[in-house]
């Protein structure tokens, strides 16, 4: 969530309203608006780099689960049950078989 909403607010500064905001203006609250635009470009940037970490951290799971399960003969069946679940799930499956 946190990463969320550095991204939105990030985005918000580079590209939406904040992109006109001078930081030693001495009326800085005044110049400060967020525009419903913004927001919504903002909140769109929070949800896809959020969606993008975490299938990065999903594809790293899942190469450790398959160097796991290169170490061991798996039976059909562990196979099978290894393959259901979160990337998380599928490396622990493997390491406990």
């Amino acid at each position: 969530m946190l990463i969320c909403a550095t991204a939105a607010l990030t985005s918000w500064a580079l590209y939406g309203s904040g992109v006109a905001i001078e930081l030693a203006h001495p009326d800085l609250r005044e110049a400060i608006s967020l525009k419903l635009p913004a927001l919504a470009g903002a909140l769109l940037v929070g949800i896809a780099g959020a969606k993008w970490l975490t299938s990065e951290s999903d594809k790293g799971l899942y190469k450790e689960s398959v160097r796991e399960a290169g170490k061991k003969p798996l039976t059909d069946q562990q196979r099978e049950k290894v393959v259901q679940g979160s990337a998380l799930d599928v490396l622990q499956q493997v390491k406990a078989a």
